[in-house]
């Protein structure tokens, strides 16, 4: 375990887009709640890989959360 990580797997995440904020739609109520648990593992799991990258690469993802 003395071997650092391929440099593809340290790379820091980037975030995509939002949805655009000039646009309108009405989404209904179980899609909605499917939408905000998906973001919240999307970003749960963003979190844990910066993390992970930071503990190989200290100071590494300086600009993300």
């Amino acid at each position: 375990m003395n071997d650092p990580p391929p440099a593809d797997l340290i790379l820091c995440p980037q975030a995509p887009e939002g949805f655009p904020t000039d646009a309108a739609a009405q989404i209904p109520a179980p899609v909605r709640a499917a939408m905000k648990r998906i973001a919240a593992f999307s970003a749960a799991t963003h979190d844990q890989l910066v993390r992970l990258i930071r503990w190989h690469v200290p100071g590494a993802c300086a600009g993300d959360r």
